[in-house]
């Protein structure tokens, strides 16, 4: 085996959260190793999307001209399917361009934006090792230490701190038994390229069928009839439903082509992928001696949307923060790298902890008429009101998640709903119609038969369930109280508050 090699921090992983924690360390003048084990460029499972707090991130790191983002297509409208109803279909609300926001988004396929991300990070000064498998890793005289291979050479690198931003299945993360294993927090996906569309400039298409909940499609188009499209499913629920996510992708395709206007025509461009995602509400502890987990390794990505790009940047950049302060001190023990646990807690929880509730209340798959009919009416009410699309719209995609003012908006409106379904019900036996079975009553009578189907199914299962929705809600005070979600000036500007 070579000498082994010294540096300051080994990065293990070089997707966007290990080159963003590469170019943060590099740049503050850190002795840095990124360890990728592909070539790039090379492809990842994965929605394509940057929202526009990703967007800013890679306006600070320099890379918008490497990325061409001017001759891409900018993402700033919506087109939601309910099986073939279409429910909404408008400008994404919560797209605003505030806090240095660009009001759009756009589609990078990962084997560009992955390429130019780790470019940048070298530029910046950190040692690139593509190729290099890590193989193992243990900690000895206060040293991590890596061994890999490098096509047919075996190398090693040493360093007093390493970062897992190894992905899922994270080497780095099961050495220190912090793997996510909770099948509760984990997303199973499937994505193609399809070609030969017709597609509206700018719009995004997301969709959900009943037979397929708690889960959804998408369809993110790009420029020359071309989209990236697939669907996530939660793999618990596939577990204890004997549902296939390759039998409901096969479905949403054909179901894409005659419910899309612009997808009749729709072909298959390359070979479909498919992968898992481990998400926030699986988050137990991300930091331990000599080193953190951040991206997919530490579970940062939307439990909602299974969003992960943004979050994974956002998290190497309050890991780096946290990793030259500790060599600052050359101290490296698991409490000298608790502080990135408390800056995550307080720039993330405050609404990944109300999108994690949510979650865990769609989790019921008894329950999802319910859920169907529940949120194709709040798409529709969206529809109509600009200000619940913008507020109770977040909890679907939007940056500016305000619990407070979105509970106040659910709860008026099912008021409404109930109400106006009070009325109707008197209005009937008034006139001798009797009670029929639409509007708020086909609610009632849907919960209630979710609520027997899931009682009946697995009792035991049901009462854990209830539980894990009482553990949620236990922890929403901070996000109920929050004045602001941290998230919304970004990881730079928070960090620099709390300097």
């Amino acid at each position: 085996m070579a000498q082994t090699r010294r540096f300051d921090v080994i990065v293990v992983g070089g997707g966007p959260a290990g080159s963003a924690m590469g170019w943060n360390l590099a740049t503050r003048g850190i002795d840095v190793a990124v360890v990728e084990r592909a070539e790039f460029p090379r492809e990842k499972v994965c929605g394509d999307f940057v929202e526009p707090a990703g967007l800013r991130i890679l306006e600070k790191m320099g890379c918008i001209e490497a990325l061409s983002l001017h001759e891409r297509l900018p993402i700033t409208k919506n087109r939601v399917y309910f099986g073939p109803r279409l429910p909404y279909h408008g400008e994404i609300p919560y797209y605003d361009g505030a806090h240095g926001m660009p009001p759009h988004g756009y589609i990078i396929p990962r084997d560009q934006l992955d390429t130019v991300l780790l470019a940048n990070a070298e530029a910046a000064g950190a040692t690139v090792f593509q190729g290099t498998m890590a193989r193992g890793l243990e900690r000895k005289d206060g040293m991590n230490v890596l061994t890999a291979r490098q096509g047919k050479d075996e190398i090693s690198l040493e360093a007093p701190v390493i970062v897992g931003a190894d992905g899922v299945q994270s080497m780095v993360a099961k050495t220190h038994d912090l793997r996510h294993t909770d099948r509760r927090h984990i997303g199973a996906s499937q994505r193609v390229y399809l070609d030969n569309l017709d597609i509206e400039e700018g719009e995004a298409t997301i969709w959900f069928d009943e037979d397929h909940v708690p889960g959804y499609g998408w369809m993110f188009p790009m420029t020359g009839g071309r989209a990236n499209m697939g669907i996530g499913l939660l793999t618990e629920t596939c577990d204890r439903f004997d549902m296939s996510v390759q039998q409901c992708f096969r479905e949403a395709v054909e179901r894409l082509r005659w419910r899309h206007p612009g997808c009749k025509n729709a072909r298959i461009a390359s070979k479909p992928l498919g992968g898992a995602v481990h998400m926030y509400g699986g988050v137990k502890r991300n930091h331990f001696e000599g080193g953190i987990l951040v991206g997919d390794a530490g579970g940062f990505v939307d439990p909602m949307t299974g969003e992960g790009i943004t979050q994974g940047m956002e998290s190497s950049t309050l890991g780096a923060e946290t990793i030259a302060a500790a060599l600052d001190r050359g101290s490296f023990t698991a409490e000298d790298f608790a502080p990135y646990e408390e800056d995550f807690r307080d720039y993330f929880d405050p609404a990944m902890r109300y999108l994690v509730f949510l979650a865990q209340i769609l989790r019921n798959r008894h329950f999802r008429e319910s859920v169907f009919l529940a949120t194709r009416q709040g798409f529709e009410r969206a529809q109509q009101d600009r200000s619940f699309a913008e507020i109770s719209g977040c909890s679907f995609g939007g940056l500016n998640v305000q619990p407070l003012a979105m509970s106040g908006q659910i709860m008026w409106g099912l008021a409404e709903h109930f109400t106006r379904g009070g009325i109707e019900a008197v209005r009937s036996l008034i006139t001798r119609r009797g009670i029929t079975a639409s509007g708020a009553m086909a609610d009632l009578l849907a919960w209630q038969r979710g609520w027997r189907a899931s009682t009946s199914d697995d009792l035991a299962w049901h009462l854990s369930w209830l539980s894990d929705i009482g553990k949620a809600m236990t922890k929403l005070g901070p996000s109920f109280l929050m004045e602001e979600n941290p998230r919304l000036r970004g990881p730079f500007a928070f960090l620099e508050a709390r300097r």
